[in-house]
């Protein structure tokens, strides 16, 4: 978890400076695919019954729902 002083900071430093949308669209892309390798890894093991299926369904709807944001 955060500390307030280091989310202060973060807030403190982007009131000053200013970050290129490039660094942005990065760090972003960045996370989401952070994102989407946990959930790979952690919701299409190979040990369990997994439903690959109900997975692009979720994936394809989520994804639609984001456009749509």
């Amino acid at each position: 978890m955060a500390s307030p002083a280091a989310i202060l900071a973060g807030w403190g430093i982007g009131l000053i400076a200013e970050v290129h949308e490039l660094i942005i669209a990065f760090l972003m892309a960045l996370i989401a695919g952070g994102v989407i390798l946990n959930v790979l890894k952690e919701e299409l093991p190979e040990e369990r019954e997994s439903s690959l299926g109900a997975f692009i369904i979720g994936l394809s709807l989520y994804s639609a729902l984001l456009l749509f944001v």
